[in-house]
């Protein structure tokens, strides 16, 4: 079993760690990039183009723009290679990106481990409650949606990756974290608390990007498959979700819910019970293979979004000097 793989980690644990460090890299690498434009000294570093992650709302629009008008977005190109990338991994191999690559799913289950030191358990909510809970995010992701996918003609989101605005909303995203109010240090500070008490909070609860990831990865060929001759009903792959899928009782899942974090296979007692495959008799995919697969597709994408020009932004280190001081202006 892949929890073997150490006492104290997977091999998930692993490749979340890996990321978690990529993510952390690149937001130094920025912090950097933006401290030697505040001071008027010549960057000693690049900008990373990875910090669009963060930047979900402006891919939203640059794919409208792209899909209406043909126009690959060249403000922040990255930010949209990024989500066609975690859409494409949805749509091969399960919402997987949630539990294997995501940083803030990282630091959410982090979060619930030691919530689990503090108190001896993570809490659970009532099923009526939970279940209204959970459509908070498909109406924040429904909201999102209508507003620039429906809302929104070509040319005004062609328009909008060209404002002062969206062009650095990568800076906005770091002024908000460098100077956070009472405010925004409060709603962290409940979000924090109640990850500690609810296993995955944010994620289960309040993401709109995982609620899309989850509407595309049904489409996926894998999932959790149930051989029920062999299964005892001992009810531990249920009990160990950390997304309360009764699993037990499905013979593959295709709950939006499900991560592929694969910790059901792992718990199972009986031996091929439970696997992560595709319909047919021969898909099924280790632990392994699947940690191989997450992180090649991943790379593929972005190395073709970087064959294909469609990786670096074109906003010139001249043009961050003259935009930086009006980021804090009312509008930016």
């Amino acid at each position: 079993m892949f929890s073997k793989f150490n006492k104290y980690f997977s091999l998930r644990n692993v490749v979340q760690f890996m990321f978690a460090f990529l993510v952390l890299y690149i937001g130094m690498v920025f912090v950097a990039f933006i401290g030697n434009i505040d001071n008027n000294t010549l960057p000693v570093v690049n900008r990373p183009a990875g910090v669009e992650a963060f930047l979900p709302i402006s891919a939203l629009v640059g794919l409208k723009a792209w899909i209406a008008t043909g126009v690959f977005d060249s403000i922040h190109p990255a930010g949209l290679i990024i989500l066609l990338a975690a859409v494409t991994v949805s749509l091969l191999i399960k919402r997987t990106f949630c539990s294997w690559i995501c940083p803030i799913g990282t630091l959410s289950e982090g979060l619930a481990k030691i919530g689990r030191q503090l108190f001896g358990r993570n809490f659970i909510m009532p099923n009526w409650l939970d279940n209204v809970l959970r459509s908070v995010k498909y109406i924040i992701l429904f909201f999102f949606s209508a507003a620039i996918i429906f809302g929104m003609s070509g040319s005004e989101a062609s328009s909008f990756l060209q404002t002062p605005y969206n062009m650095v909303s990568d800076v906005k995203m770091l002024r908000f974290f460098q100077n956070l109010s009472i405010v925004g240090m409060s709603i962290i500070g409940v979000l924090v608390f109640l990850s500690m008490l609810f296993e995955n909070f944010w994620c289960r609860y309040l993401c709109p990007y995982g609620g899309l990831l989850g509407l595309f990865s049904i489409l996926s060929p894998l999932k959790i498959t149930r051989n029920e001759s062999s299964c005892i009903q001992c009810g531990k792959c249920t009990k160990s979700c950390p997304n309360r899928i009764n699993v037990e009782v499905a013979k593959r899942v295709w709950s939006p819910e499900c991560t592929g974090c694969l910790k059901c296979v792992d718990q199972c007692p009986v031996k091929e019970t439970l696997s992560f495959k595709s319909s047919r008799k021969h898909g099924t995919l280790s632990p392994q293979i699947l940690a191989l697969s997450v992180i090649g597709l991943w790379t593929l994408i972005i190395i073709v979004g970087k064959m294909t020009g469609h990786w670096e932004t074109n906003i010139t280190t001249e043009m961050y000097r003259k935009l930086l001081p009006l980021v804090d202006q009312i509008g930016l």
